[in-house]
């Protein structure tokens, strides 16, 4: 009987934990989601603008269904996870709404403190999501050793994917500025 109710007993606290944890985690992804907002509303290029827009979009359905996972497995009841999921998807909206009313409000102003305004922004979204991943997710994952030198691996080829794709982007719209073709051209 003693052991049933200390099993019983632990159990029902580490399923408090894990109610109290998701709570903070949605507020986290609250944050983190109005950043992306932001991130996106500054933005006055509107193929850019796609560009980020497709790409938290991917990234938001990956996080919901691991937070769907993470609502489940904290034994959520309904009403909890349609109000939780909600939050997290009102964030990005915010933060668009946020940045765009930002730079409405500067539309008098010179298009260097516009510019200031935006690049201030767009810092500190891209500082929050450094922040995030590698103080937060990434070093949490490597205080597990379980597979570390799959997980060391993985990073350093997905650093390698992202700078190596960064750097041809810059390249090849460098070319585009120069008026440089990238065709081979034919000389008569």
């Amino acid at each position: 009987w003693y052991q049933r109710r200390v099993r019983e007993a632990v159990v029902s606290t580490q399923s408090t934990g894990l109610r109290k944890g998701v709570g903070v985690l949605i507020f986290a992804l609250l944050i983190h989601s109005i950043f992306e907002g932001l991130a996106i509303g500054v933005e006055a290029r509107s193929s850019v603008f796609m560009q980020l827009a497709g790409a938290i979009l991917i990234h938001k359905c990956v996080v919901a269904f691991a937070v769907g996972a993470r609502l489940i497995e904290a034994e959520q009841e309904i009403k909890g996870i349609v109000i939780y999921m909600s939050v997290f998807c009102i964030g990005t909206p915010i933060g668009i709404a946020v940045a765009i009313g930002i730079l409405e409000g500067m539309a008098s102003l010179d298009a260097v403190t516009v510019a200031l305004v935006s690049g201030i922004i767009q810092g500190l979204s891209t500082g929050f999501f450094l922040y995030i991943t590698f103080a937060e997710m990434i070093f949490d994952e490597m205080r597990n050793n379980k597979d570390l030198v799959l997980k060391v691996l993985f990073l350093a080829i997905g650093c390698s994917i992202i700078g190596a794709s960064t750097i041809i982007h810059n390249y090849s719209e460098a070319k585009a500025a120069a008026g440089i073709s990238s065709s081979p051209t034919s000389n008569p």
